[in-house]
């Protein structure tokens, strides 16, 4: 049986007596509960720690669960996520499904940790989960002073700042939403014009 003493789990809910009351559970089970109040305070938290297992709820502000489990399906997709919901939706997309769902609610809470534990034990070690990727944006110019960043880490789109004349130049960008360092390449069209132009065929 797989060590999950100490584990970290990253519990993600905007009501703070639900996380409490889940930690409490979770830490008598051996667990290190995380706390993060909503989608975007859990993905900073994810710059500084690989949890062996996500708690979501599924309505918060800022960024709603089923946002932030998209997300983390797509940069660290080993992770095993749990979502809480007080009212289980018809159907979850792919891209957004958990892993298990329970119910908001104190009475499931010794379940949903035997679940946490069950899937702390099949968890990857975090040595082995894809680490955020740091590859510069690469943009057009823009204009009046300002082009749109993607960001690569919670995936939203924002606008970005630079030098009017700039027209070739890298640098970084703080993230609107989430406060991430964005690398950027703004690439000069004048380096576009002078690709060798393809031949067309016959």
């Amino acid at each position: 049986m797989s060590e999950v003493s100490s584990s970290p789990v990253l519990l993600v809910d905007d009501e703070a007596s639900i996380r409490d009351l889940l930690s409490i559970h979770l830490e008598n089970a051996g667990f290190q509960a995380i706390h993060a109040e909503d989608g975007i305070d859990a993905i900073v938290k994810l710059r500084s720690i690989f949890p062996k297992v996500i708690i979501s709820d599924l309505n918060m502000p800022r960024m709603s669960g089923f946002e932030f489990i998209g997300i983390v399906r797509r940069r660290f997709p080993t992770i095993p996520i749990i979502a809480l919901t007080g009212s289980f939706p018809s159907e979850f997309a792919v891209e957004t499904e958990p892993d298990y769902w329970f119910e908001k609610s104190i009475q499931q809470f010794p379940d949903l940790v035997q679940v946490v534990r069950d899937l702390a034990q099949k968890a990857p070690d975090p040595s082995v989960l894809p680490q955020v990727d740091t590859t510069p944006v690469r943009i057009r110019p823009g204009f009046a002073g300002y082009f749109m960043l993607t960001c690569t880490d919670c995936q939203r789109t924002f606008k970005a700042t630079h030098a009017l004349g700039n027209k070739s130049a890298d640098g970084t960008a703080d993230c609107a939403h989430c406060d991430a360092r964005v690398p950027y390449l703004i690439e000069s069209p004048e380096a576009e014009s002078h690709k060798p132009a393809v031949a067309a065929q016959e």
